[in-house]
Parts: structure tokens; C-alpha cells; sequence
């Protein structure tokens, strides 16, 4: 071993020389760990992602049930509410849910997640693709959903939701159109206007 020069002290490199700082590394280190395998377990499992999965039931126009049990909020949409316990069907609802059982339910579907995978309400946030077809687009380019483009979604989506609503207001079809749906007797609209 090289002695150092006169009047240089030889660095100590060892742990023991801050005790309280090796402790509070080490209770973060832990807490850390403890917390991601927590939150690990606390989240649902997500579908498959790259291949087919079927859809059982369409729960209202933004939010599906897929094979396994696993609930899917469509990402960039939100159509006028059809189920909520405290509120009234609201206009255009159930014809979003309509639209969308139409084109999914029973059907194989694909789904492309992006940054957030879950809501709230422990439903998995996704893109869903019926063939070629992007229903989160379609469904706001057929006017039963606006763009909402607030959530922390991919840019080239914002784009493409945004354009699907301005599509939808220049041809004032659903939420766009002059006139509300017919009410129905239950109180509830029972017709469409859409573009073909």
C-alpha cells in the first residue's frame, strides 16, 4: 500500500464512517421497494395487448367488458352518460351506447395502450380497435363524444380526436346537431343523427 504524501490524510471509504446517513439511504431504499410491490398487487392485471380479445358486453357508449372480466374506459372520448347512479340518461347517451355495442359487442377487438394504464375506477385505459377501425375516433367523429384531449394522451391522438370533432361540428351530427334526440316514453332519446 502507497502511503500518502505528508500532511494528506488517507480517505476512509467505509459506510461506518455516516451511520445516520447509511440508516436513512437504507429506509428509503426499503420503503421504496416495499411500495412498488404494493402497488404492484394493488392494480389489475392488463388484457392482452398485440392480439384479439372478445368483447363480452358493452357497459355505456365510452366503457366495454372484455373476456376475463377486465373493464376498458375508452381513451380520448366521454359520452353523455346512460347508467350513472345519481343522474338522469343524458342526451345522445344512449345512442352512444348503441353505436358502440353495435360495433364491438361480441366482436374480437385489439387494444394500444398509452401513458396511464388505469382510472379510478380500476378500469384499464386503452384505445380499442375493431379491424382498421379506431372506435375512439369514430365514435367522436359521429358526434357522441367530444375530443377530450385534457388527459395525458400522445399528441398525434389529440390531433386526430380534435379533427374527428371538428368533422362531427361541421356536419352537426349527435351532441352537434340543432335539434336533441326524439325523447322516447321512459325518457330517453331513441333515435340518432349521424354521419353515414
Amino acid at each position: 500500500m502507497v502511503s500518502p504524501a505528508p500532511g494528506v490524510r488517507p480517505r476512509i471509504r467505509s459506510w461506518r464512517r455516516w451511520p445516520r446517513l447509511t440508516t436513512v439511504l437504507s429506509v428509503v431504499a426499503a420503503s421504496l421497494l416495499a411500495w412498488r410491490l404494493v402497488s404492484a398487487r394493488s392494480m389489475p392485471d392488463l388484457p392482452p395487448i398485440g392480439r384479439a380479445v372478445y368483447v363480452v358486453r358493452v357497459i355505456d357508449g365510452d366503457t366495454i367488458e372484455l373476456e376475463g372480466g377486465f373493464r376498458v374506459r375508452l381513451l380520448g372520448v366521454n359520452t353523455p352518460e346512460t347508467k350513472h347512479p345519481e343522474l338522469l340518461p343524458e342526451p345522445w347517451g344512449r345512442e352512444a351506447f348503441e353505436f358502440t355495442r353495435s360495433r364491438v359487442e361480441g366482436r374480437a377487438v385489439w387494444l394500444e395502450l398509452d401513458q396511464e394504464r388505469w382510472d379510478n375506477y380500476r378500469r384499464v385505459l386503452a384505445y380499442v380497435y375493431v379491424g382498421d377501425l379506431l372506435l375512439n375516433e369514430e365514435i367522436v367523429r359521429r358526434g357522441f363524444s367530444r375530443a377530450i384531449t385534457s388527459f395525458p394522451i400522445r399528441s398525434d391522438r389529440k390531433r386526430l380526436f380534435t379533427r374527428a370533432e371538428e368533422a362531427a361540428r361541421a356536419a352537426q351530427c349527435g351532441l352537434w346537431s340543432p335539434t336533441p334526440p326524439p325523447v322516447s316514453p321512459e325518457g330517453t332519446a331513441d333515435s340518432q343523427r349521424v354521419v353515414p
